[in-house]
């Protein structure tokens, strides 16, 4: 939301001020490196496994099983609760909270006596790792300048993918002399360090606080990001919202929003979840009888596959400071589809062939189907909804992985093979697609009502 004044600058005039800083940069930084943290807490539970497996004979297709599905849903439940709280409480301190619950579950986790006590604080975990990215991204684009937003949101979800493999690192390092606890005590301990640093140096939301009526730490929080700014004067009267107006989960599908919003469910869950049905079942597709691969292949070509997904962000992230959004976008799942149909081609090759094109694949697939959502959600909504906004959608694409997961398991099982698992991800790509096309012209139609109310404001000025 962009808060207007006749007589003074907005409060997205105070925010766009000279641009990026190295305050901001500063902010970004600490953010990504949380995401990091959360990216790691996420995927370091399926490296330890076949630990538990040994050590208290958890079968594979139910309790850990359980435990994946339930992490899921657990995840979904606290992007949904952590959306809306940012909304009433703040984006800083629900996001403070939140990367205390997934450290405090993950670390009291590699005390756990037996499999249940194990299984209870993975779940409080869940609920924390589920909430810090819709929160942060919320906080994020409220301090970041207008012109580069969108970029930012867009490259701070590299983050989680560099978490992914920092947790594949530190578990061979760990887990052969140390054992599965120290490997959770290390993913409890890391965070810590990265929230202490959030709570000292970012700010609150400064729309956050004008919006409740905190006009005088409204105005701090802008010292905060650029101290050179006359923050006397903002006219934060008007970007104040009563408590009777705030809006929530209702308003998400009321008519303003609610072909937006379907919209934005359907992408995102089959963004997450075709992004994680790749990931869960690659290695596996690629030690088939074809193309034969063994374990060293399969997981150097998994490795490269992680390091190009990342490179291809924060790639996305450079491309988005330029070019519009939508189009950007649409750009990245057509090239995802084009991709796919290559390596389903060459899926009968040998190693080196697969290399290059899984390698491909890792460099624009996820591109087009991890940052995307939230880089759309971000511009969907106005400032006092974008948390719920966030929360919600992020709901969503568990809802997805765990979905898409459970459908992948049966592709996978079908015997098509990996040219024919790669073949079917063209449907979940079709669906973005589709459902781009509708937030574009949503968006659109937004933006042409707004042209028409302004032009009676101007008549009766002049």
């Amino acid at each position: 939301m962009t808060t207007k004044s006749l007589n003074g600058h907005t409060l997205s005039d105070a925010i766009d001020a000279g641009g990026l800083n190295w305050r901001h940069w500063l902010f970004f930084g600490l953010l990504f490196f949380l995401f990091v943290t959360d990216g790691m807490d996420a995927t370091i539970v399926s490296h330890i496994f076949p630990s538990l497996i040994a050590e208290w004979g958890v079968s594979i297709g139910g309790g850990i099983s359980l435990v994946v599905t339930g992490g899921f849903i657990f995840m979904g439940i606290g992007a949904l609760i952590s959306g809306r709280l940012s909304d009433l409480l703040g984006r800083k301190v629900v996001l403070i909270a939140a990367g205390l619950l997934f450290a405090i579950g993950t670390g009291l986790g590699g005390t756990s006596p037996d499999f249940n006590m194990f299984m209870t604080w993975r779940f409080l975990a869940c609920l924390g790792i589920g909430a810090v990215l819709p929160t942060g991204v919320a906080l994020l684009s409220d301090l970041i300048p207008g012109k580069q937003r969108v970029a930012m949101v867009a490259a701070s979800y590299a983050g989680l993918g560099i978490g992914t493999s920092l947790g594949a690192v530190l578990a061979g390092f760990v887990l052969p002399t140390l054992g599965w606890q120290t490997l959770m005590y290390l993913g409890g301990i890391l965070p810590l360090v990265f929230i202490a640093l959030i709570w000292l140096i970012i700010p609150e939301s400064p729309i956050f606080l004008a919006h409740k009526g905190h006009h005088g730490r409204a105005r701090h929080a802008i010292l905060r990001i650029n101290p050179r700014f006359n923050v006397e004067s903002i006219d934060l009267a008007s970007a104040e919202i009563s408590s009777h107006s705030t809006r929530g989960l209702k308003q998400l599908l009321t008519v303003s929003f609610r072909r937006t919003t379907i919209a934005l469910w359907v992408f995102a869950f089959f963004s997450l979840g075709t992004q994680m049905v790749i990931v869960q079942y690659l290695p596996l597709l690629l030690q088939q009888p074809s193309p034969g691969m063994d374990t060293a292949q399969s997981s150097t070509i998994f490795a490269l596959y992680g390091f190009a997904s990342v490179l291809s962000m924060l790639l996305l992230g450079s491309v988005l400071v330029k070019l519009p959004m939508y189009r950007t976008v649409a750009v990245a799942i057509t090239l995802a589809a084009f991709t796919a149909v290559l390596v389903s081609v060459t899926s009968d090759a040998g190693f080196g062939t697969l290399l290059i094109t899984l390698t491909a694949a890792g460099f624009f697939i996820p591109a087009a189907v991890g940052p995307t959502r939230n880089v759309l959600t971000v511009g969907a909504y106005p400032a006092d909804l974008k948390g719920t906004g966030l929360g919600v959608m992020e709901l969503y694409a568990r809802l997805g992985s765990a979905g898409l997961g459970a459908a992948g398991g049966v592709v996978a099982g079908a015997g098509i093979g990996l040219g024919g698992f790669f073949l079917v991800l063209l449907v979940p790509l079709g669906i973005l697609g589709g459902s781009l096309g509708v937030l574009k012209r949503s968006q659109q139609r937004k933006t042409k009502q707004a042209h028409a109310q302004e032009k009676p404001l101007v008549n009766s000025l002049t």
